[in-house]
């Protein structure tokens, strides 16, 4: 699945109470039903294990990997290709028009003969399967799900309170800062921070395109340095960037990609005219980890997590007969793999565990938000805030040209 290979997007969760592994029996007894059981347009609903959608080993020993509970909720339901109904109905509503020797059909007879079929389809359609996979982090009291959507998260939470008493809840602005700073929002004061005069002030406190905002303007004119946990870590920003604001004139969002984004004149444009940055790629480093994703501010979604090391060069070795086929993956045998690994050495890159990939997207989450952290300082502090917007606001001045 996503968590094992490749890149990771997902949502965080915050759990009210910590879980241990021997909570795995919970999970099994509300596992996947049986497909058979599976009819009409109902949906099914359950636990599997971490392997795919159909892994029924939901016990402590399969799903318990270093500090994590690795699982997945998987949906169930019968589906049959919109393109195919369109076109199975289309023919009986012919074959029936014949049947009767009309030039037209009623309304109802047409309604009957859609029934009829849809039924008739979803009688014999294989299953399709959305699968949501999750973790449960065991040090932080944190759950990390792939739920992207809020359709998603709806159906996902419920489904875990009920299965162990503990509802998560959603790692977003608002939340993260009661639980970082005990803040709420609603008694920050609004300002905005564009210098533009003619823009009103905003309705509420943005405060999660606020803080990327602010975070960029750190990096770019102050530091890109920063302590978590007593050890230095960097950070980043790339394109695309997406600036956005719902009380801006005109368009509300902007998409500023390829080139040279970061630099271009367009984005100091839209921030003096009351847009904030609400979607970037940023990279957090700590001694030899790098994890970049692209994180919206809006409700902390971490899309794309690339935490693996980089590969080691392709390049042949020297003396080495180049492929026969250029640019297509050799077909190398057993022996000739096990002869490069040797040739390789120890130092060479290894594919990560499940479990190692998790700790990283975890530093990536804790780093970001201990940066959090450090705007909601700032942002609680009338006066640091009055500071650090005078400062923000001759930025978005010089950037926009005025």
């Amino acid at each position: 699945m996503g968590f094992e290979s490749g890149s990771l997007s997902f949502h965080a969760f915050y759990l009210s109470k910590g879980l241990t592994p021997d909570v795995m029996p919970r999970f099994a007894e509300r596992a996947l039903p049986p497909l058979k059981t599976l009819t009409g347009e109902q949906p099914l609903h359950g636990w599997a294990g971490p392997s795919h959608a159909l892994d029924g080993d939901l016990t402590e020993a399969h799903c318990w990997r270093g500090d994590w509970l690795w699982f997945a909720h998987v949906t169930a339901r019968k589906q049959v290709p919109p393109s195919y109904l369109r076109a199975a109905t289309m023919a009986e509503l012919e074959i029936e028009r014949r049947a009767r020797d009309v030039e037209f059909l009623p309304r109802a007879a047409k309604t009957e003969v859609r029934e009829r079929v849809a039924e008739a389809l979803l009688r014999d359609a294989q299953p399709a399967f959305a699968c949501m996979e999750c973790a449960v982090d065991l040090r932080r009291d944190r759950l990390l799900a792939s739920a992207l959507n809020d359709a998603a998260m709806q159906t996902l939470g419920p489904f875990f309170r009920e299965t162990t008493g503990v509802m998560p809840v959603l790692c977003c602005p608002e939340s993260a800062a009661y639980r970082l700073r005990g803040i709420d929002a609603n008694t920050l004061e609004i300002l905005n921070l564009s210098p533009n005069p003619d823009l009103p002030k905003p309705p509420d406190v943005p405060l999660g395109t606020e803080f990327l905002t602010w975070l960029f303007h750190r990096w770019e004119r102050q530091s890109a340095v920063f302590e978590l946990d007593g050890r230095e870590c960097g950070l980043m920003f790339e394109g695309p960037l997406m600036v956005s604001g719902d009380d801006a004139p005109g368009c509300h969002e902007t998409v500023l990609r390829n080139g040279t984004p970061l630099d271009s004149p367009e984005f100091g444009i839209a921030l003096w005219n009351g847009k904030r940055l609400r979607r970037a790629k940023l990279t957090l480093t700590q001694g030899d980890i790098v994890a970049s994703a692209t994180v919206d501010a809006l409700d902390f979604a971490f899309r794309s997590l690339k935490v693996d090391p980089p590969k080691k060069s392709a390049d042949a070795a020297p003396g080495r007969e180049p492929d026969a086929l250029q640019g297509l993956p050799s077909l190398n045998t057993r022996a000739a793999k096990a002869a490069q690994a040797a040739e390789e050495g120890p130092d060479a890159k290894r594919r990560l565990a499940v479990d190692e990939r998790l700790d990283r997207a975890a530093f990536y989450v804790d780093a970001f938000l201990h940066l959090y952290g450090q705007f909601l300082a700032r942002r609680e502090d009338p006066a640091a805030w009055r500071a650090d917007l005078a400062e923000i606001q001759a930025w978005i001045a010089t950037r926009s040209g005025h």
